[in-house]
């Protein structure tokens, strides 16, 4: 089944988990670019930062990008919240770049292609998304639309145990509200071809 085409009467746990938590952590070492993707939740924002900072101390990065500037619900500039954060952990503010205006994931993904001229790079190129496990699913359906370049590797990485992790979105209804507002958001871009279509692959 296409997610497109996916009834949300339909939504059961393990279509949540099909969807948003079926995504495997591959090992990378050397890498160009890690992406801090920003939130305008700050306690979502803290766990990604607080995650990012041990990748940050254990891997070999050329720089870090924190994307996100005020979000459309937000009240504060991501990325500067984050520069800060990374800059009293130690984090060489040189390491760092600053991707500040955009207000949507969509916006964070165009304004980091354009900005390091990712359609044109023609040697081989790691970059690293880091976020959480939930949030992915988005990301990657938006890049896959953007960008076609064979020399880029994108690896995701993403919080573990988070407060939006798949045992706790299921165990709260408000939560698995928000997973379906997601879907429909999701099937929308699909269908005004903002994202690529997906197979969904589960156990019924």
């Amino acid at each position: 089944m296409k997610l497109s085409q996916l009834d949300i009467k339909d939504l059961n746990n393990e279509l949540i988990k099909a969807i948003f938590f079926s995504i495997q952590k591959e090992k990378y070492d050397n890498v160009d670019y890690i992406i801090i993707y920003g939130c305008h939740i700050k306690e979502l924002l803290d766990e990604r930062l607080s995650y990012a900072l041990e990748v940050l101390n254990n891997h070999n990065f050329d720089k870090v990008i924190l994307t996100g500037g005020i979000g459309i619900n937000g009240n504060f500039n991501e990325s500067e919240y984050m520069k800060n954060y990374l800059i009293n952990n130690s984090i060489d503010e040189s390491k760092i770049i600053i991707e500040g205006n955009s207000k949507t994931t969509e916006e964070n993904n165009i304004n980091i292609m354009n900005m390091l001229n990712l359609k044109s790079i023609y040697k081989p190129t790691n970059i690293v998304l880091i976020t959480q496990e939930v949030h992915l699913l988005r990301i990657i359906l938006h890049w896959s639309k953007i960008l076609k370049n064979n020399n880029i590797q994108f690896y995701y990485d993403y919080v573990e145990n988070s407060i939006l992790s798949y045992d706790k979105i299921i165990n709260n209804p408000k939560l698995v509200d928000l997973i379906k507002n997601q879907i429909e958001k999701t099937k929308r871009f699909i269908n005004d071809g903002k994202y690529v279509d997906i197979n969904i692959e589960y156990r019924k």
